[in-house]
């Protein structure tokens, strides 16, 4: 008897795979036909059990019980033939979206931010800063994803990420309007887990990471915006895994599904050690053009801690970018981010992150901020810093014009943050953020002048599914 029950059991397990084949009307009418079945075979599990002492039972099943399970069994087969005729099997299906409120302060803007593009304009573009491409106070956060992901025989795994805005592709009008976040496939090569890569691959710099869903705070580190040169790279890549060992590397195009502006092509590569469950450490770098006339070189480690209630996590970096910096010379910068969690209870976490950028050299720059690299001892705001973002020479207020062209500020950021999760698959985030320079490179729009520091403000909801 407790065979048979273990058959009826592993029956009603398969009949959810029905979903996926039809569509919602076919699939209810299905399953509630299936549900029936399972409780009328479990109704005659018990009468078998019942007469078990009374009487002898031919394959300890009587014969509607054997000719029952069998139309059930050939049911189950023909639904999972289907999945796999219409290519669901192997497939999942998830996603996110994250409408957030921002205030700014200096911006002097208060609002929601949701399916908004990183070209964000605050008036006419007249105001210093008001037109950059990319903004801390309206990075990747406020969207929304749909990524599917199928596992074919053999071990060939292809993955499709759809974000309408703020996708990687158009990160910084790279390839403005594509809503392909990351698109590619690994195909393992026969020799232990080790994988070969092909298509449009995310960054796999730092310690954090893009997508609100896997990272605790709204706003990104400091690093993560403005210093790390890669947001994507679409080209081939490979992948070797050693116990714990964990390195990849991949050439192709930076930042650009086509480019034709340069022949050479760009190296992203990350090692990673993680000797246990409980912490890790990892490297990685870019190296090549970003155009026709800049390349870029540089590097990272980043380490993580997380056990029990605490979640650690740091990195340190340093990179050259040719002939990026405001006053058209090479741009260079060391960089700095720390992170601290802890849970308060299972759904309350705080969370402390400081992040630092000395980035004084040749008026400032970084690769992730637009340069003109006009500016000189007599030139004004427009041609010289990212003054939405606090980045390059400071400001006079007396006379609106540069103090120094070839000294950058240097920058820092205290952001305090809150996540309540309120099931699992919905998340509350709170965030207060304090950003500084070491000059006045903050626009300030209220009053007209500059400032050295600037406060921002955040809430989100993270649904996921």
């Amino acid at each position: 008897m407790q065979t048979l029950k273990k058959i009826v059991i592993a029956i009603a397990l398969a009949f959810p795979a029905v979903a996926i084949a039809q569509n919602a009307q076919e699939m209810r009418a299905e399953l509630d036909a299936l549900k029936s079945k399972v409780k009328q075979l479990e109704t005659m599990v018990d009468q078998v059990s019942a007469k078990a002492n009374r009487s002898v039972i031919v394959d300890g099943f009587d014969a509607d019980t054997r000719a029952e399970l069998t139309r059930t069994r050939v049911k189950t087969e023909a639904t999972e033939d289907q999945m796999e005729a219409s290519g669901f099997k192997g497939l999942k299906v998830s996603g996110f979206i994250d409408p957030t409120y921002i205030y700014n302060q200096r911006q002097k803007t208060s609002s929601f931010v949701f399916m908004k593009n990183f070209g964000d304009r605050n008036g006419d573009g007249s105001v210093p800063g008001s037109s950059t491409v990319y903004g801390y106070d309206n990075a990747f956060f406020g969207t929304g994803l749909i990524r599917f992901e199928k596992e074919m025989e053999g071990g060939t795994k292809w993955l499709l990420e759809l974000m309408p805005h703020k996708s990687y592709g158009d990160a910084a009008g790279f390839n403005a309007g594509s809503i392909v976040n990351q698109a590619y496939v690994t195909l393992p090569t026969g020799v232990g887990k080790d994988k070969f890569y092909a298509g449009q691959v995310g960054s796999w710099m730092g310690y954090e990471y893009e997508l609100p869903t896997a990272k605790k705070t709204i706003t990104n580190n400091l690093l993560f915006d403005f210093t790390e040169p890669a947001a994507f790279m679409t080209g081939l890549g490979y992948e070797h895994v050693d116990g714990a060992w964990d390195a990849k590397a991949i050439v192709g195009n930076l930042n650009n599904g086509r480019v034709t502006d340069r022949r050479a092509p760009a190296l992203h590569w990350r090692v990673d050690y993680i000797p246990g469950e409980y912490w890790g450490v990892g490297a990685s770098g870019v190296h090549g053009k970003t155009s026709g006339t800049t390349s870029v070189n540089y590097a990272d480690i980043d380490t993580f801690f997380i056990r029990g209630d605490w979640s650690l996590f740091g990195q340190v970096e340093a990179g050259l970018a040719k002939g990026h910096a405001f006053d058209g010379r090479d741009s260079r910068w060391v960089g700095l981010s720390g992170l601290a969690a802890y849970k308060f209870t299972p759904s309350l976490e705080g969370i402390v992150r400081l992040d630092y950028i000395k980035n004084d050299k040749n008026g400032g720059g970084t690769p992730n901020l637009l340069s003109s690299g006009t500016c000189q001892a007599d030139s004004g705001p427009t041609a010289c810093g990212d003054y939405r973002n606090g980045f390059g020479p400071g400001i006079d207020n007396t006379t609106g014009l540069i103090n120094d062209p070839n000294k950058g500020a240097n920058r820092y950021a205290l952001t305090l943050g809150l996540d309540y999760a309120m099931t699992a698959n919905a998340m509350l985030k709170f965030e207060v953020r304090y950003d500084r320079a070491t000059q006045n490179t903050f626009f300030d729009v209220g009053s007209s002048t500059f400032k050295k520091d600037n406060t921002l403000f955040g809430a989100s909801t993270v649904v996921s599914f």
